[in-house]
C-alpha cells in the first residue's frame, strides 16, 4: 500500500515546482551566496572551520522550527488521536501536532491492547479514504464502497459501529507519517532563513576574534615602526556590524512585529494570525 499524498488545499495536482524549491542550504551556498568577499579569519589568520559553520546552520535550522513551530528535516512521526463523534461526522476530522507532512503514511485504528500494555491494529484505514493536507495538517476521511471485506460498515456508512457509537474513544486512532520537507523541496525562503541566521552567527564570531572583544583600536611599535589600526568594535559594534544589522532587518523586519520581516511572513504563513479570546 503506497503513502498518501497530499497539497495545500487537499489536492495533489502537480509536484514541478522548480524555482521556489531547492535541496537544504549548505555551508558552502551561505559562503557562496551569504558571506561572499568576507574572509572569516581570527587575528593569527585562522580560517573558520567548515566544521563550525556547519554549527552555526545546524542552529540556525533548530532556531527556525522552533521559532516557527514547524518541522523543516524530515522524520517519522506516530501520533496518537482521540476518537470524537462531532469530529468523525464532520468528514472525520483531525488536526496534526507536527507539519508540513511530506508524507502520510498510514491511519490505524487502535482499540484493544495486549497483555504488556502495547497497542494492537484492529483496523488499517483504507488509504483511498483519506484526504490531508500537507501545508497545515489537516486530516479528513471519506469512507466509500472501496473497502476490505473484514472492514464492518453499517447502513449509514460508519465503520465500526459498536465502537464509533461512543462520544469519544481515548488515543483510538494511530497515524503515522513524515513531518519537513522532502529532499529538494524546501521553499526557498525557508533557506534564506537558515542562511542569514548562519552568517549572523558567523560574521559575529569573526567580528569578534579579529581584534577581541569590545577593542576599538589596537596599535605596534617596534624599533621606531608603529602601526595603530582603529575599527567599529565597541560593546555593542564588532567587524561585521553593519551587515548583521542589514541581514537582521531582512530578517525581522524593522522591529520583531514588523509583518514585512522574513520571519514575520513565514510564520504567517505556516501558523496563521495569532487570536487571543478573553
Amino acid at each position: 500500500m503506497g503513502n498518501v499524498l497530499g497539497a495545500k488545499e487537499g489536492i495533489r495536482i502537480s509536484n514541478t515546482q522548480n524555482r521556489n524549491v531547492a535541496p537544504l542550504i549548505t555551508v558552502q551556498d551561505v559562503l557562496r551566496d551569504y558571506l561572499f568577499g568576507i574572509d572569516l579569519k581570527d587575528a593569527a589568520g585562522n580560517p573558520m572551520s567548515e566544521e563550525t559553520l556547519q554549527t552555526y546552520l545546524d542552529n540556525g535550522i533548530s532556531w527556525l522550527e522552533h521559532r516557527l513551530d514547524i518541522h523543516i528535516l524530515p522524520y517519522e512521526v506516530i501520533e496518537e488521536k482521540d476518537y470524537r463523534q462531532n469530529d468523525y461526522m464532520d468528514w472525520g476530522f483531525m488536526y496534526l501536532n507536527e507539519f508540513p507532512v511530506s508524507q502520510f503514511i498510514k491511519m490505524e485504528m487502535v482499540y484493544f491492547r495486549d497483555s504488556s500494555g502495547q497497542p494492537e491494529t484492529v483496523q488499517t484505514i483504507p488509504n483511498n479514504w483519506i484526504r490531508f493536507q500537507n501545508h497545515d495538517g489537516i486530516v479528513r476521511l471519506i469512507p466509500n464502497a472501496r473497502f476490505p471485506a473484514n472492514l464492518q460498515v453499517d447502513q449509514t456508512g460508519s465503520f465500526f459501529p459498536e465502537v464509533l457509537r461512543s462520544n469519544m474513544v481515548p488515543a483510538l486512532w494511530r497515524l503515522t507519517y513524515i513531518a519537513g520537507f522532502d529532499d529538494g523541496a524546501v521553499p526557498m525562503t525557508i533557506n534564506q532563513a537558515i542562511g542569514l541566521l548562519t552568517a549572523i552567527q558567523a560574521m559575529t564570531m569573526d567580528g569578534i576574534s579579529v581584534f577581541g572583544a569590545g577593542v576599538a583600536s589596537t596599535s605596534v611599535s617596534f624599533d621606531g615602526l608603529s602601526q595603530s589600526i582603529s575599527t567599529t568594535n565597541n560593546a555593542e559594534n564588532s567587524a561585521y556590524s553593519q551587515v548583521i544589522s542589514q541581514y537582521r532587518k531582512v530578517l525581522f523586519g524593522e522591529n520583531e512585529q514588523d509583518p514585512n520581516g522574513l520571519i514575520s511572513i513565514l510564520q504567517h504563513f505556516y501558523k496563521g494570525s495569532a487570536i487571543g479570546v478573553l
